[in-house]
């Protein structure tokens, strides 16, 4: 005889159901030995409520009113159907609420709310070593952030955190995609370490989201190719990052520090942002001398990308601006910000 198999969990949502099908059960019970009580005895509202409550509990504080042989009979179907489905609802909470289930299943609702609600947000691949230090940055910057990662443990653990919206999962999954919001997402960063399955996931995400800005990891030079071509608008190869800057210290270590202070560096002074000229910006179509950026407004424009995504580097002072151009450019937060609030119409 073979032993028994392990007793399946329930999900969340089967034991959400479990809990709305017991307590409906429950109520239907009360409503109707309340109306039956009502309509066969005559008896006022809160007189039958208060007669089913302690039927249904077996509490024992006897009649409200002394019944007919009808009411009689009511009470005795009562007793035999309504105490039995009182009991299982009971032991049912019961169960749920010893077990955590309960818990679970509110946390399960509250993830299914917040992803509801995110849009605008970027999704990032993979929480490894890469994919963490892209989502503290993201959220560092004050974006939204949700996270694809089918590592089971890992998944659990940032939940646990409850930093960022997690859906567990493989990334290359239409589903998955769906569940962390792809239509409604700003961007997908994909940290995982292999190149094949970044090539597979930026394949997906471009035909959920065409026209998605894709970011994905590759190590093999030959799937850079690759990425571009299933619709992956960045390709970034870590290694030939990491040599690059290595080798840049040694040769242009100024240039090289002064790089690292504009883009890696928390306590700088200054930084690197872009800056989109909105639709309908009174600086459209004004030259960059005309704004006087670098005397009153202390920013150092270094390019300017064009709508058709052509790059106009190191603009000169009559170069013009246009709706949809986007400005790289050099400032401190604060002049940066001042400088997206001009753009879009303040001063």
């Amino acid at each position: 005889m073979e032993p028994p198999g392990p007793t399946p969990q329930r999900t969340p949502v089967t034991t959400w159901r479990t809990i709305r099908s017991s307590v409906a059960a429950l109520l239907a019970v009360v409503l109707i030995g309340t109306a039956g009580y009502v309509v066969l005895e005559g008896w006022p509202w809160l007189d039958a409520l208060w007669m089913v409550v302690i039927t249904l509990t077996t509490i024992g504080f006897g009649e409200v009113h002394p019944l007919t042989p009808a009411g009689r009979l009511f009470s005795l179907g009562l007793i035999l159907g309504g105490v039995a489905v009182a009991t299982v609802t009971f032991s049912r909470l019961t169960s749920v609420l010893l077990d955590g289930e309960m818990i679970r299943v509110f946390r399960q609702r509250r993830k299914e709310r917040r992803m509801k609600a995110l849009h605008d947000h970027f999704i990032v691949v993979g929480y490894g070593r890469l994919g963490r230090v892209i989502v503290g940055d993201l959220l560092r910057s004050g974006a939204e952030v949700c996270v694809v990662e089918r590592d089971a443990a890992i998944a659990s653990n940032l939940e646990t955190q409850d930093r960022v919206p997690v859906v567990h999962g493989d990334g290359a999954s239409d589903a998955v995609l769906r569940t962390a919001g792809i239509e409604r997402a700003r961007g997908l960063a994909i940290a995982l370490p292999s190149s094949a399955e970044a090539v597979y996931v930026s394949m997906s995400a471009q035909q959920l989201h065409p026209g998605l800005e894709i970011v994905t990891r590759v190590d093999e030079s030959e799937a850079t190719d690759r990425a571009r071509r299933v619709g992956a608008r960045q390709v970034v190869s870590p290694y030939q990052i990491a040599g690059w800057r290595m080798a840049h210290g040694l040769l242009k270590p100024s240039m090289a520090r002064f790089l690292d202070l504009a883009t890696f560096s928390m306590e700088s002074p200054f930084s690197v942002d872009e800056v989109e000229v909105p639709k309908g910006s009174p600086y459209a179509g004004r030259t960059l001398s005309e704004m006087r950026l670098g005397s009153e407004h202390k920013i150092l424009v270094v390019a300017i990308q064009r709508a058709d995504a052509s790059l106009v580097p190191t603009p000169g002072a009559m170069e013009k601006l246009a709706s949809g151009d986007t400005i790289i450019a050099i400032g401190t937060p604060d002049h940066l910000v001042r400088f997206h609030a001009m753009l879009a119409g303040g001063r």
